[in-house]
């Protein structure tokens, strides 16, 4: 019965070995199927690559022998425009508006009437020259009546002073004489400063553009009489945003532009502000604006075209000449001369920045090839084309 029992388990034993091994072997098989497989779609792969590259080589050719024999076939007509190498630049615009330094209302710092304007509105006027006169009659007699005071209180306070060094006296006598000595004459220079105040005169030289009271009227403090402008120099102070931080400094070239008079004007930046507003996070700088010509006025709206990036020698493009593709791939179409004919191939550009017009190609283009310009939405890759005279 055990000899029977032994034997049952061997033959078990061997049709389980069996049936791994046939397990193994089959396994095996399938990898090396699927590797099989996978070098022959790898061969076959290369093969087209390589049918697909005569083709279209065959293709091009075939196509330009039948442009030479089909006489009735009409070519796709194109202009072309050329790929330049130049520098370039790019400007940003903030607006700002004209301001001058030198641009003050007038005010009289005593309160008298006005006896007499001796300046027309329009006039040039020089630093100091009189503007206008005012009546201080009253400060005059003033003066008088302090300068005769002024005199007695000199006599008194000599002879007190001599009397002292000679220790007569009292002490509190010198003093008291030699104090009203000195009051008086503190007052009567003050009396005689304000009585120069009567006569108004400008701070600066400029042009007198506006005159506000007239003669015989009453001037107060507070009550401008003219206002006086010198427009030579000038200057624009703008507010930038926050993130042209270090794209920007004293010294940069910016051109100004004035819309009312269609004109613009060189500068650069003279000055940057140390301070982000909180409110619109933005910094100020302020450009200087020569006007020797005095056609620019206070208060003008100007743009300012500040140059944030420069290159001396970049490939530049018409940037209507570069069309966007699929997967926003932007290209163009190189004109190539084969033999007799023109084919046209395109071309994928990286385009930078973009300024009035003009594009800044990064790579693509070397700066020497002549590009589709009018036609290129109805011709395709590799297609012959006939340049219009």
């Amino acid at each position: 019965m055990k000899t029977k029992y032994t034997l049952i388990h061997t033959k078990m034993k061997q049709i389980t070995v069996f049936f791994l091994a046939t397990l193994f072997m089959m396994s095996c098989t399938e990898q090396q199927v699927a590797t099989d497989e996978l070098s022959m779609l790898k061969i076959e792969k290369d093969s087209l690559k390589g049918v697909k590259s005569t083709i279209g080589s065959r293709l091009a050719e075939i196509e330009l022998r039948i442009s030479e024999l089909d006489t009735t076939k009409a070519l796709a007509l194109i202009s072309t425009a050329d790929v330049s190498v130049e520098p370039f630049n790019h400007y940003f615009q903030v607006y700002g508006s004209l301001s001058s330094d030198q641009n003050a209302q007038i005010y009289p710092e005593i309160g008298a009437t006005i006896t007499a304007i001796k300046v027309k509105e329009g006039q040039q006027v020089s630093k100091g020259q009189t503007i206008a006169i005012m009546d201080v009659q009253a400060m005059r007699e003033q003066e008088a009546e302090l300068k005769t005071r002024l005199e007695l209180a000199e006599t008194t306070f000599k002879k007190t002073k001599n009397l002292w060094d000679q220790k007569i006296g009292s002490e509190m006598q010198y003093l008291q004489t030699k104090n009203n000595r000195d009051a008086l004459q503190n007052s009567l220079a003050a009396l005689q400063a304000n009585i120069a105040k009567g006569n108004v005169t400008a701070p600066f030289a400029g042009i007198v553009d506006e005159i506000f009271p007239k003669e015989g009227e009453m001037a107060m403090p507070g009550m401008p009489i003219v206002r006086l402008l010198n427009l030579t120099n000038m200057y624009i102070e703008a507010d930038i945003s926050e993130n042209y931080i270090g794209k920007v400094k004293a010294g940069d070239d910016v051109v100004i532009g004035f819309p009312s008079l269609d004109m613009e004007r060189d500068s650069k930046i003279e000055r940057l502000g140390n301070y982000i507003n909180p409110n619109n996070r933005t910094f100020k700088i302020r450009v200087n604006v020569p006007n020797s010509d005095n056609i620019l006025k206070p208060n003008m709206v100007a743009l300012i075209n500040i140059n944030d990036f420069s290159q001396d020698t970049a490939v530049v493009l018409n940037s209507s000449l570069v069309m966007d593709g699929a997967n926003d791939k932007r290209y163009v179409f190189v004109v190539n001369k084969t033999q007799d004919a023109y084919v046209v191939k395109k071309q994928i550009v990286e385009v930078g920045m973009t300024y009035q017009g003009k594009a800044l190609i990064k790579s693509g283009l070397r700066g020497s090839e002549k590009i589709v310009d009018k036609g290129a939405r109805s011709i395709r890759n590799g297609e012959l084309v006939e340049i219009q005279k």
